[in-house]
């Protein structure tokens, strides 16, 4: 067993923090939505759930971030929401270690919703983790994959369960070691991850291990098309080495508030997690304002023709900023008079309002127009 498995490490602790905020939130929008009676949490190598040095696990949050917002709702007088779990693991001895821990620590009642163990292989729980997700009414689902390696993971999985259009995925991957072998002797299993998104012979050379995750992403975003959103996390569990969670949504509001999630733990740039070596620079050095410029370089570009608040609302997540981000640089735009706005039903236009959000996204996407003079 890998030391990883039984000592939660600083990254592995990075790792959870940003899977506590989404959930946090991904939980707290859901209660809240009258469409949905349910959600449907899957860890499908959910390990042991505390690490031998303490450190909380998936399983452990997961289960905290269920019982807090369940009990904050409920006081506040909020709609509150079943949530049911499925923790797998394949071995026994790991689910039965979280099983305890969960019973003893009472973090789970069943008002909450289902409490589910299995021991199945990865590969074999898949299909029916997605005809779970797809039979069950009113519910939306979240998939949690933290593999031992990347062997049994393949991309055609991912796809199967966006395609429900009822579920986000969490993928965890181990990129420097998948790096490593990319152009010297590469294993079968990295050679199959890769074939399966793009033929080998195609596959661009990467330099650095940033390089690989960056043409991973493009690869995944490639494989699933244009229906379904794809972000990356990047960890630096030392220097120069590089571990990346991938996250996966069909739908564009998911996509921010990961997004947003990330912010929160690089103020910087949205982009990962830096290992703090003081000897050493670390990976993420551009100040906000050089990260703001790269989104501004973007839309003088964008903006050479007439585009629509909602297509700058998607443009910008999929540039990885944030709406607030967009406002920002568009205003700072406008100060140098260097933006035509109309607004579609002819009023004049109340300068610094752009309707940059998910709210008019979905009901005015067309608000207003925005190009630059």
């Amino acid at each position: 067993m890998k030391d990883s498995q039984i000592t939660m490490f600083e990254h592995s602790e990075v790792k959870v923090k940003l899977l506590n905020k989404y959930i946090q939130k991904y939980l707290n929008i859901l209660s809240r939505a009258q469409a949905f009676d349910k959600v449907q949490l899957f860890d499908l190598f959910c390990g042991e759930g505390i690490y031998q040095n303490g450190g909380e696990g998936s399983p452990i949050i997961f289960m905290k971030a269920i019982k807090d917002v369940f009990f904050r709702n409920q006081a506040e007088g909020q709609k509150t929401i079943k949530v049911d779990c499925v923790f797998n693991d394949k071995e026994n001895s790991k689910t039965e270690k979280v099983k305890a821990y969960i019973e003893q620590k009472k973090l789970h009642y069943p008002f909450l919703g289902d409490l589910r163990f299995k021991n199945m292989d990865y590969v074999e729980a898949l299909p029916l983790v997605v005809r779970q997700i797809s039979i069950t009414k009113n519910s939306k689902s979240f998939v949690f994959i933290d593999p031992y390696g990347y062997r049994e993971v393949r991309a055609s999985q991912i796809k199967s369960i966006l395609e429900t259009k009822k579920a986000e995925v969490l993928l965890f991957l181990p990129t420097q070691h998948m790096f490593r072998f990319e152009r010297k002797g590469a294993p079968k299993a990295l050679h199959s991850f890769i074939e399966e998104l793009i033929p080998l012979d195609q596959w661009p050379n990467s330099h650095t291990g940033i390089d690989f995750i960056e043409n991973l992403k493009s690869a995944f975003r490639d494989f699933l098309g244009n229906e379904f959103f794809v972000d990356s996390f990047i960890i630096t569990r030392e220097k120069n080495q590089f571990f990346c969670l991938f996250f996966f949504t069909s739908h564009i509001y998911g996509f921010e508030k990961m997004l947003e999630s990330k912010w929160e733990i690089d103020h910087n740039e949205g982009r990962g997690w830096s290992y703090k070596n003081p000897e050493a620079p670390t990976l993420f050095t551009a100040s906000p304002s050089d990260r703001l410029n790269k989104l501004e370089q973007f839309f003088r570009s964008f903006l050479k023709e007439s585009r629509t608040n909602g297509e700058i609302y998607e443009a910008t997540l999929h540039q990885g900023f944030r709406p607030t981000h967009a406002v920002e640089v568009l205003k700072g735009l406008s100060a140098q008079n260097q933006l035509i706005v109309t607004l579609s039903d002819g009023q004049k236009w109340r300068k610094g309002s752009f309707y940059i959000n998910y709210d008019d996204y979905c009901n005015r996407s067309n608000r207003i127009n925005i190009q630059l003079s």
